[in-house]
């Protein structure tokens, strides 16, 4: 039985190198009109979003002067690895509000300002009735779990949902990197999503993660019930040191948003970049595109350079533009 994470983690590197926050086949992108804000052209309202039992931190991003009975189509923006709605407060949110919608990005558990999960320090008193008690707890911060990251998009998806300007039935979601999966799965499971945007995402897990073996995961899920292991992964987790958090790779290996395309009704728009390092878009991006591409609205765009490179000029513009148009075509017509 293996002892810990570090006689498997290391295949893992160029992979989770990926998930962290040459023509483009873009068609006109030069011609896109002008979608350039910052966060004091819009209305910003920090808000309290609960998933799972924790108390996650988003931001509302509106187009000023709103009235009270104005209704606008929602877009909900989910970072990648590491990412947080720092990055997308400064790169994407405003740009998309001041186009007409109601943004909604957030922070994960145990990341940015949101709350992480908590473990006892000793077991609980039992009984049948709730009480208030104080005790002592570690904090978990920085954990990598698609599965209770999507359980963070899915609980983001209702509150925006939900807002009182929100039109609930005509949503948007867009995700970049790590996140372009969990909006994948999101946007799969709810039908008031019309429109989705995956950004440079790895959507495929089982293909990328396959030098992994079932055998080893089912050894070290094993290990975490027996109390082997720390019920939360650790340093130990690593496999790049470049890497923020620790990742769990038990929920790695389970988490496969292929598994939920048959489902996916919204049109889809999906963005790569054609030097893509770190995954191979034939097994991931253009395979999500090939497979929908003949029931529903879909595109597949490639853009010059590597992953980064979407994060900054030309890329970074023309990109952000052409998820604006895609998101005006589907929520705005």
């Amino acid at each position: 039985m293996i002892k810990s994470y570090s006689t498997f983690i290391i295949m893992s590197t160029l992979y989770l190198s990926s998930l962290l926050p040459g023509n483009a086949n873009a068609s006109a992108t030069d011609a896109l009109g002008d979608f350039s804000a910052s966060v004091s052209e819009v209305d910003h309202e920090v808000v309290t979003i609960w998933s799972q039992g924790v108390r996650l931190e988003g931001d509302i991003y509106k187009p000023k002067g709103l009235k009270a009975s104005d209704k606008l189509p929602g877009i909900l923006m989910v970072p990648g690895w590491g990412g947080n709605k720092k990055n997308i407060e400064k790169n994407y949110a405003p740009h998309f509000a001041k186009q007409g919608f109601i943004v909604l990005s957030f922070d994960f558990k145990s990341w940015g300002q949101s709350d992480g999960p908590v473990v006892l320090a000793e077991k609980l008193s039992t009984g049948d009735k709730a009480e208030e008690i104080n005790v002592k707890v570690t904090h978990i911060r920085q954990i990598i779990n698609p599965l209770s990251m999507v359980e963070d998009v899915r609980a983001a998806l209702y509150f925006l949902g939900s807002e009182p300007q929100v039109m609930s039935n005509n949503l948007g979601i867009w995700g970049t990197s790590m996140g372009g999966g969990l909006a994948l799965v999101a946007a799969a499971n709810d039908d008031r999503v019309k429109a989705l945007v995956s950004q440079l995402a790895p959507l495929n897990y089982k293909y990328n993660l396959r030098m992994i073996p079932d055998q080893q995961m089912r050894q070290v899920e094993a290990m975490a019930a027996r109390g082997i292991i720390p019920p939360y992964p650790g340093p130990k987790s690593k496999v790049n040191p470049m890497l923020r958090g620790f990742p769990d790779w038990v929920a790695m290996k389970r988490f496969d948003p292929m598994l939920h395309l048959s489902d996916l009704k919204a049109a889809t728009l999906i963005m790569d970049v054609k030097d893509e390092k770190l995954f191979e878009n034939k097994e991931n991006g253009k395979l999500v595109y090939d497979s929908i591409k003949d029931r529903l609205a879909s595109r597949y765009l490639t853009f010059p350079g590597e992953h980064y490179d979407m994060y900054k000029g030309d890329n970074l513009n023309k990109g952000r533009a052409e998820a604006i148009e895609w998101f005006t075509m589907y929520l705005q017509k």
